[in-house]
């Protein structure tokens, strides 16, 4: 049975070997400055999903330029995507001084005191917190790059109707996003607390949302066998003349997301740098593909 979505293309291999290498290093020097991992970072690295999904659609539409396009492919586009954001919260940690590349996991003592204590007991410093800031506005304006030349394309194209779905996609998943959060509040209230808990089931709400639009109205097809499979059995049951396929995959990935969270919760209490990056990789899951859907919805015209 094929689990892994169709399309998916490997790199060229100088292609490949730059990019690994790069990741490489990147990570090891994360490694070595030790930077906590707190909920703004988690927030942060939210426009860098959707520029990773964002920049995917436009090399399936042709636009990005050919020295650039095998790294927007997937699945390179997710590690470039992250040496990105990585390159960016290195230089900051770098630049403000307090960085400590001795190897023994963290920032230099003699700097400033570290701010108050983040959720989960995480006690960013000064250089943390403006990593966080630094990594969130870098990966808004990538964003808004990405965003405003797609939208110049799907203008110069033959139809308007592709900037109706996505703000109508963002409203539904704050829907979901909304019912979500408070059902898990009335059953496990210090789950909502996390700021990774909201972005997560956000991003899987709008993956599952963008998904049931693009199935239900747009006609596409679903690339990734196990939602076509949840779609198809949808598609059978007596209300599909009525609500489509498409709801049954909202719920499972909502239901999904839930239990995911939910476990998580205490990790992040235990360890809030390594719950938070978990918090960061399960939200990315959803909303890489769901910006993904968003751009590809304006760039075709809503057709």
């Amino acid at each position: 049975m094929q689990v892994l979505p169709s399309g998916l293309v490997l790199p060229p291999l100088p292609y490949a070997v730059v990019l690994l290498v790069a990741t490489a290093v990147l990570v090891a020097v994360l490694s070595r400055l030790g930077p906590a991992v707190t909920g703004r970072h988690v927030l942060a690295f939210v426009p860098w999903m959707a520029a990773g999904g964002a920049l995917h659609a436009l090399h399936q539409y042709g636009a990005v330029p050919p020295a650039l396009d095998p790294l927007a492919a997937a699945p390179a586009v997710y590690v470039s995507t992250f040496a990105a954001a990585a390159a960016v919260w290195v230089g900051v940690l770098l630049a403000s001084g307090n960085a400590d590349l001795s190897g023994d996991g963290g920032t230099d003592e003699s700097g400033p005191a570290p701010v108050p204590a983040d959720e989960g007991g995480a006690t960013p410093t000064p250089a943390d917190e403006r990593s966080a800031l630094a990594l969130g506005a870098a990966g808004g304006v990538v964003l808004f790059a990405l965003v405003a030349g797609a939208a110049a394309l799907a203008s110069g194209g033959a139809g308007t109707g592709g900037f109706l779905w996505p703000p109508l996609g963002l409203l539904g998943a704050v829907a979901a996003t909304g019912a979500a959060c408070f059902a898990l509040r009335s059953w496990q209230p210090a789950v909502v607390a996390h700021h990774g808990t909201v972005v997560a089931l956000f991003a899987h709400a709008l993956d599952g949302v963008s998904t049931a639009i693009g199935v239900d109205i747009l006609g596409t097809d679903e690339r990734t066998p196990i939602p076509r499979m949840i779609m198809e059995f949808a598609g059978a049951l007596p209300t599909a003349p009525y609500l489509g396929r498409g709801w049954l995959f909202v719920l499972a990935k909502m239901a999904v997301a839930g239990g995911i969270v939910v476990l998580l919760a205490d990790y992040v209490e235990d360890d809030p740098t390594e719950g938070n990056l978990l918090f960061a990789f399960v939200a990315a899951v959803g909303l890489g593909p769901a910006a993904n859907n968003l751009t590809l919805f304006l760039l075709s015209g809503g057709v």
